[in-house]
């Protein structure tokens, strides 16, 4: 789980109508420590802070990949693939559902069901709790078994 790279934190104080920086850190001693500095250090600062989220969801997303485990791996090696017609089928037809989710549950759904992991292995990498993501998956599933039911299929029985 990525954690907090950044030993300071910031606020803002409305005074007067005029906005006031502050950056928050720790002196040497231990002691937290509080001063006023510029618009343009703390945009900075917090474009250094976004960057450095955004690297850490980009890594995570990568060892993601490398969390499938041996029986994940066996599975979808064993895993005989689908005919083409009905492949190319079920990926329209899931193409044509997908935007009924939110990008949040679209994104677990994927990684669950497209990508084999699990339950505990999507909230380890997005740093929520099972149930969470379980609950996103499980309302994902609903949405689109409603698409589904209403949905015509030529592809028969």
């Amino acid at each position: 789980m990525p954690t907090e790279r950044f030993t300071y934190s910031f606020r803002t104080e409305n005074v007067g109508g005029e906005i006031k920086y502050f950056a928050i850190f720790t002196d040497g001693d231990g002691n937290p420590q509080e001063t006023e500095i510029p618009r343009e250090v703390y945009m900075a600062l917090e474009d250094c802070r976004r960057h450095e989220q955004r690297q850490a969801r980009s890594d995570m997303r990568h060892i993601e990949q490398s969390l499938l485990s041996d029986e994940q791996l066996i599975e979808r090696a064993e895993k005989p693939p689908a005919p083409m017609d009905e492949a190319i089928s079920l990926s329209l037809d899931l193409r044509a559902a997908l935007p009924l989710l939110t990008e949040i549950q679209r994104r677990r759904f994927l990684l669950h069901h497209e990508h084999s992991l699990s339950f505990e292995q999507i909230a380890q990498a997005e740093n929520r709790s099972k149930s969470t993501i379980a609950e996103s998956i499980t309302t994902a599933t609903e949405k689109l078994n409603i698409f589904f039911s209403s949905y015509p299929n030529e592809r028969g029985p």
